[in-house]
C-alpha cells in the first residue's frame, strides 16, 4: 500500500501552530498509513534544524487568516515534493475548546492529503477519530442539511471514502425508520444492567468479569444490592414521569446466574421499573454459548426477553482455546438451538475479525457456520487493542493479522451478510482498531436492536444498575451530564451501595429536573460543518 511501508521508516514531522499543538492525533494519523514508523515531532519555532537523515518530512504550519484557520503543509521524501492547504470558517462567538478542534480538523485534513499523497490511497474513515461517526451524519440531518450537503462534507471536509460516506447515510436512515422519534427520545431512557461475572476472562475483553469463584461468593449480597438500586431508579423514574425505551441485560455474561438467580433479577426488574409492558425491547447477552442452559432460556422466555444473543466471536476452536472462550464450535450451535426451540425469534450472534492467528478463510468459514443458523441478526466486530486486555498486554505472544488481512475480513463480512438479506443498521468504531476499520450490526428487516441505536447514537440517558454499569446522563434538549460510573468489583459494589445511593440521587435529580423544566428546542438550519456543536460530536 504505502511506500515505506513498515519497520525503520523515520518520519519527521515539523508543526508550527502557534503554541496549539496536536502532537497525539498527528502520530496516530500517521502511524494508520506507516504502521511501525519512527516518528518525531518538533516544534518550528525554536528553529532547531531538521536531520537530514529522515526518510519523510512534513512541514505543516496552521495560521489564522480573517476570520478562518488555515492549514497549509509541505512533504518531502526523495526528489518528491507534494503541497496542500486547508481552511476552516471560525464563528465570530467560537469557545477556545472550538477553535483549538477547528484548528486540529485544517491540520489532519492537511497532513492527511499529504501522505494519501505518497502512499497512494487514504483512509477510509478519513481523518474523523470519534468513536461514533453516525452522530455527525444525525447531527446534519437535524439541522436539515441537504443530503447532497451532507455528502460534500463528509467526502470533502472530512476525507471519508466513498464507501463509508454511503455505509453512514445508509445505517442513519435505517436508525430512523426503526425508531422515527429518535430525535426525541430524550423524554425517555433506556436501561444498562450489569452482571460482572463470567466463566473465563476472553484475552480481547476489558469489560467487568469476575470469576465464577467471585460470583459464588458474592451473588447473595450483589443481588440484594441491586435490587436497592433498582428501587431508587423505579421511584425516580416514577416521580419525574419518565418511561423505559428498552432494557439491556449485559456484563460479564449474565447467565453465569442460575436459573433462580436470574429468574430473581427480572422479579426486581419487573417489581421495580415502570411499565414494563411498555418497553420496546428486553435484551439478554447470553454471549457465553457455555453457559445456556434449558433453565436459563424457560426464565428469559417467562420474563418476556425479546433478544438474545450467543456469541461465538469464531468457529475455529484453536482461536477458542488460545483467547480462552472456554467452549468448543459445537457447543455454539447446540445452545443456539437450546434458545431458538424455546421460541425466541430475534436472536444475535457476534463474531471478531482480526482475532489472533486467524486467516481470511477461518472468517469465511465462521460465516458459513453462522449462516447454517441462521440468526436474525449478526454483529461483526474488528479485533481492538484495548487498554488492560491481555491481548495488549502481551501482545508479543499473539500472531496479529496484518491491517490488509483485517480489511479483507471485513469485506468478506460486509459481502455475506448483504448476501443473506442482512442491513447495517449501527455502528461505532474504537481506539487502536485493527487496520482503521469499524464495528457494524447487522440485522433482517425489523428484527433491529433498539438500545443499540439508543447506546450508539446517545439522543437520551442510558440509565446502568449494577457491578461496574455505567450511566450515560443526557437531559431534556440533549444536554449532556457526564457519565456516572458503578464500582466494577463486586464486594465494593456492595459494600459502597450505601454512598453509591446517594451520590448518584443527586446526578439523576440534576438531569431528570431538565425534563419538568423542558421548553422546547427549535430545530435550526444551517452548514454541513462550520458548528461549533457539530465539532464536539466528531471528536
Amino acid at each position: 500500500m504505502a511506500v515505506c511501508q513498515g519497520e525503520g521508516v523515520s518520519v519527521r514531522i515539523v508543526i508550527q501552530t502557534d503554541g496549539c499543538f496536536y502532537e497525539r492525533e498527528i502520530e496516530r494519523l500517521t502511524y494508520l498509513f506507516f504502521e511501525g514508523a519512527v516518528i518525531t515531532i518538533r516544534d518550528a519555532v525554536d528553529g532547531t534544524p531538521v536531520d537530514g537523515t529522515a526518510d519523510m518530512t512534513v512541514d505543516l504550519r496552521l495560521t489564522p487568516v480573517e476570520g478562518r484557520l488555515r492549514a497549509a503543509g509541505t512533504l518531502t521524501m526523495g526528489s518528491q515534493v507534494h503541497q496542500s492547504s486547508y481552511a476552516v470558517e471560525v464563528p465570530e462567538a467560537a469557545s477556545n475548546v472550538s477553535v483549538r478542534r477547528l484548528g486540529k480538523r485544517a491540520v489532519l485534513h492537511v497532513l492527511h492529503e499529504l501522505l494519501t499523497a505518497v502512499a497512494g490511497e487514504g483512509q477510509p474513515w478519513g481523518i474523523l477519530t470519534g468513536v461514533r461517526p453516525t452522530k455527525l451524519v444525525h447531527e446534519m440531518m437535524r439541522r436539515q442539511v441537504p443530503e447532497a450537503e451532507i455528502r460534500r462534507c463528509l467526502r470533502e471536509d472530512y476525507l471519508l471514502s466513498a464507501d463509508r460516506v454511503e455505509l453512514l447515510l445508509e445505517i442513519a436512515a435505517a436508525q430512523q425508520r426503526v425508531i422515527p422519534q429518535l430525535y426525541a427520545l430524550d423524554g425517555e431512557v433506556s436501561v444498562y444492567v450489569g452482571i460482572p461475572f463470567c466463566p473465563t476472562h476472553c484475552a480481547y475483553c476489558t469489560f467487568p468479569a469476575y470469576s465464577m469463584q467471585d460470583k459464588a461468593t458474592y451473588v447473595e449480597g450483589f443481588l440484594e444490592a441491586m435490587a436497592a438500586e433498582f428501587a431508587q431508579l423505579g421511584q425516580l423514574l416514577r416521580e419525574y414521569e419518565l418511561s423505559i425505551t428498552s432494557v439491556y441485560i449485559g456484563g460479564g455474561t449474565p447467565t453465569s446466574l442460575r436459573g433462580p438467580e436470574l429468574e430473581r433479577l427480572f422479579d426486581m426488574m419487573y417489581t421495580h421499573l415502570p411499565n414494563p409492558e411498555q418497553w420496546r425491547e428486553l435484551d439478554v447477552e447470553a454471549g457465553r454459548p457455555d453457559t445456556i442452559t434449558p433453565d436459563r432460556v424457560r426464565v428469559m422466555k417467562k420474563y418476556g426477553v425479546t433478544r438474545v444473543s450467543v456469541n461465538p466471536q469464531t468457529y475455529k476452536a484453536s482461536t477458542l482455546r488460545d483467547i480462552g472462550r472456554g467452549h468448543t464450535p459445537d457447543i455454539v450451535d447446540h445452545r443456539f438451538q437450546f434458545v431458538r426451540d424455546a421460541g425466541f425469534d430475534n436472536i444475535n450472534m457476534d463474531l471478531i475479525v482480526g482475532l489472533p492467528g486467524e486467516t481470511v478463510d477461518d472468517v469465511r468459514y465462521t460465516l458459513e457456520r453462522i449462516g447454517r443458523l441462521q440468526p436474525e441478526s449478526v454483529t461483526v466486530h474488528t479485533m481492538s487493542f484495548k487498554t488492560s486486555a491481555v491481548v495488549k498486554e502481551e501482545r508479543e505472544r499473539f500472531r496479529i493479522p496484518t491491517a490488509a488481512t483485517v480489511r479483507e475480513m471485513m469485506r468478506e463480512a460486509k459481502a455475506w451478510a448483504r448476501d443473506l438479506g442482512y442491513g447495517p443498521y449501527y455502528l461505532y468504531r474504537q481506539k487502536d482498531i485493527l487496520g482503521n476499520q469499524e464495528n457494524i450490526g447487522f440485522a433482517l428487516p425489523g428484527k433491529e436492536s433498539v438500545y443499540n441505536i439508543c447506546i450508539m447514537e446517545e439522543r437520551q440517558a442510558i440509565l446502568g444498575v449494577g457491578g461496574g454499569a455505567v450511566s450515560k446522563l443526557i437531559g431534556s434538549g440533549g444536554k449532556h451530564f457526564g457519565r456516572f460510573a458503578n464500582p466494577r468489583e463486586p464486594r465494593a459494589y456492595i459494600e459502597g451501595l450505601v454512598d453509591l445511593l446517594r451520590r448518584k440521587e443527586v446526578r439523576l435529580r440534576e438531569v431528570f429536573e431538565t425534563h419538568r423544566n423542558a421548553g422546547g428546542e427549535a430545530g435550526n438550519r444551517g452548514s454541513a460543518c462550520g458548528s461549533e456543536e457539530q465539532e464536539a460530536i466528531v471528536q
